[in-house]
């Protein structure tokens, strides 16, 4: 894994046991050659090979030098019109997998050639960063296989001043993605409610941000019929994860979090297909994004109140499980019959936002969640959809997902999808059938949010990779959703 990154002009003696020079499709010349000759040689000889520069080809020579091999790598970063935060990442992220591949210790980048696109500097360099510290991720129940790559310099003429806060944020963010990946693809036997709670506050511990998680006694205490009911058929016992940054300061803006922690669903009562069922585990990634979230605002020191609330059940079948036909009564009063006990994610949500809309009183509510299997139907695996009542906010969400390279799309919500999860003998349904699920499922969440500005995001595709996905994500967790809350919680805040 990266441990160090450092920012240097060109010129000057080779350190690096690496040369990257990136390069878009289409170049009739190699933007960058590195001082020493014999590099440059190489370099020119590759592209002179047939070197096309689609997004993620790499092409290496390696030189002996005093008994040592030095590598120099040509990265294709596509089309340069087209290249976004997403596609810089994901060429970075090849460009890591290939020296990793050849054992490379430390690697200098030629950054210089990147930024000529249409992204602010900063963002390119983010982006470059972002897919080389991730692309070395693994994980296991064991002993991990630490990646070879540990040291990388940006080379640029820019002044090295000019990308300080850009490297303590891309270290910051992706050791957060780190961690979220680690809490998704653990077991579901070690990653219990109890364990997500604990892991809630030592993270948070290490970020400056205040963390307490309620027990049963406290969640019925608030009336949360839908935690209550989603819960009572495992044996292991709910938490109420909150936490909380700059509540201090009160002529600040406030924004509450929420996330979607299920730590592992079976579907209840209405069980799942045995196919897939052990990834059901990752129904919690909502919820680790928030912590995340929120601990960087607290690394970053955001000008914003924050507040972040995570339900955290285990929904199983069993003797004591709930029932479809059952109706429960929410923290809220509302109340809601089950149609399916597989869609219990919403009625954990509403709780959660109800709480968040009465007690704090929030400038915006955003939630985020693996809430619906329609969404992956809808947009795929590499785009998340989104939806409210806010429109300014939708925007920023949008916005936030261009800067991240974590792309999400709006979806419409109006008063015929609100109508949809009105309930005949309760105030709502928790499920409207298969026809606009991922927006009726969101609806359900948006009742309880009233008038308050809302969004949703629901991450059930891109918070996993089955594979194919972006050269930085292994198979499993993605860690998808943290830079994305980051950045929308660095436009609220102004930053």
């Amino acid at each position: 894994m990266i441990r160090s990154i450092s920012v240097r002009t060109p010129g000057g003696p080779l350190r690096e046991e690496a040369v990257v020079i990136p390069l878009f499709a289409g170049e009739r010349a190699l933007p960058a050659l590195p001082s020493d000759r014999a590099l440059a040689d190489a370099a020119t000889a590759l592209f002179a090979a047939g070197f096309s520069g689609r997004r993620g080809e790499t092409r290496i020579a390696s030189v002996l030098r005093d008994k040592k091999l030095i590598h120099l790598l040509l990265l294709g970063l596509g089309r340069r019109e087209a290249a976004g935060a997403e596609d810089i990442a994901d060429a970075a992220g090849s460009a890591a997998a290939a020296l990793n591949g050849v054992r490379a210790a430390s690697a200098a980048i030629h950054l210089d050639p990147v930024l000529d696109v249409a992204l602010p500097e900063g963002d390119v360099a983010h982006a470059t960063l972002k897919g080389m510290l991730l692309a070395g991720y693994s994980f296991s129940v064991g002993k991990r296989t630490a990646a070879p790559l540990r040291r990388v310099s940006l080379v640029t003429s820019r002044p090295a001043r000019a990308f300080s806060a850009v490297v303590r944020r891309a270290r910051l963010v992706s050791g957060l993605i780190i961690d979220v990946r680690d809490w998704v693809n653990a077991p579901a036997n070690r990653m219990t409610p109890g364990g997500f709670a604990a892991s809630s506050r030592e993270l948070c511990a290490r970020h400056g941000v205040t963390c307490r998680a309620w027990g049963r006694r406290e969640i019925e205490k608030a009336g949360m019929g839908g935690v209550l009911a989603v819960a009572v058929g495992s044996r292991e016992e709910p938490r109420f994860v909150v936490m909380q940054y700059n509540m201090d300061k009160a002529k600040l803006p406030l924004v509450c979090l929420v996330g979607k922690g299920v730590t592992f669903d079976s579907g209840g009562i209405s069980i799942k297909p045995w196919e897939k069922m052990h990834e059901m585990k990752s129904d919690m990634a909502g919820g680790a994004a928030t912590v995340a979230a929120i601990c960087a605002c607290a690394s970053l020191g955001l000008p914003l109140r924050v507040v972040a609330l995570v339900p955290c059940v285990e929904n199983m079948p069993g003797g004591a499980a709930f029932r479809p036909g059952d109706v429960l009564t929410m923290c809220s009063g509302k109340t809601v019959e089950v149609y399916t006990t597989d869609a219990e994610g919403r009625l954990i949500l509403a709780d959660a936002v109800a709480y968040a809309r009465a007690h704090y009183r929030p400038d915006t509510i955003v939630d985020i969640a693996t809430l619906t299997g329609g969404a992956v139907i809808a947009l795929g695996t590499r785009v998340a959809p989104i939806m409210g009542n806010a429109p300014a906010r939708i925007d920023a969400m949008r916005a936030a997902g261009l800067a991240a390279g974590e792309p999400v799309w709006p979806l419409p919500l109006d008063e015929r999808f609100f109508d949809l999860v009105k309930g005949e003998i309760a105030d709502y349904k928790n499920h409207a059938g298969r026809g606009a699920s991922p927006i009726t499922g969101g609806a359900l969440v948006g009742v309880f949010a009233e008038s308050t500005p809302w969004v949703h995001v629901d991450i059930a595709g891109p918070s996993w990779n089955d594979g194919g996905g972006p050269s930085y994500q292994t198979r499993g967790a993605t860690g998808y959703g943290v830079d994305l809350l980051v950045r929308f919680l660095e436009g609220m805040a102004g930053a």
